[in-house]
């Protein structure tokens, strides 16, 4: 039987295939999601700063927990598969290739879209439709990891900082390097001890 991972990792694939597929035929292209090659460069470099700056203050925020005696490392643990294969595919599935799809779909399709048709629905179109399209992605992000133990509370910050890198950058590349990245951290954080 196949490893549910590699179940996942074409899924992923597909969903990506999908939905670019779809933007080609009835929109922009990948442009129509921040993903055009003029923007991949700088976003890929700005999402680099942004996760420096978003780890700077995770990392505080974990001291800050620890000296007031709640263990940060208990709250953002992630099971691990045992196996040392399985473990590698988890971190290139989740770290890598779940961040790309999920933030094409969530920051590109669903922030964006909702955005764009909030626009000509609000009083205060610019920062209602920014607020009301981070708020509805957040929650979709949030609701597609519920079978998380635990509070989401990575999924929830992750999910704002995501939204807010996106608007910023305008390159949905910038997530995209947060995502993997900070996925990639997490996973990191809860390797066993040797």
């Amino acid at each position: 039987p196949a490893s549910p991972l590699i179940t996942t990792a074409a899924a992923r694939c597909g969903e990506v295939a999908m939905i670019l597929m779809i933007l080609y035929l009835f929109d922009n292209g990948v442009s129509a999601i921040g993903l055009s090659r003029d923007r991949l460069r700088p976003g890929f470099y700005r999402g680099l700063v942004w996760s420096a700056g978003f780890g700077t203050v995770a990392a505080l925020a974990g001291w800050v927990l620890f000296f007031s005696g709640i263990q940060p490392l208990q709250l953002i643990h992630v099971n691990l598969p045992e196996n040392s294969w399985e473990k590698i595919l988890f971190f290139g599935v989740g770290g890598i290739l779940a961040p790309v799809a999920e933030e094409i779909f969530f920051r590109g399709v669903i922030y964006g879209y909702v955005k764009a048709a909030l626009n000509g629905l609000l009083p205060n179109r610019h920062y209602g439709a920014i607020f009301g399209a981070l708020i509805i992605s957040t929650t979709a992000f949030v609701a597609a990891h519920t079978g998380i133990s635990g509070i989401p509370l990575p999924q929830l910050v992750g999910g704002i900082v995501f939204c807010l890198s996106y608007e910023r950058e305008k390159s949905l590349m910038t997530p995209i390097v947060i995502h993997s990245l900070g996925n990639l951290a997490l996973f990191s954080l809860s390797l066993p001890p040797r």
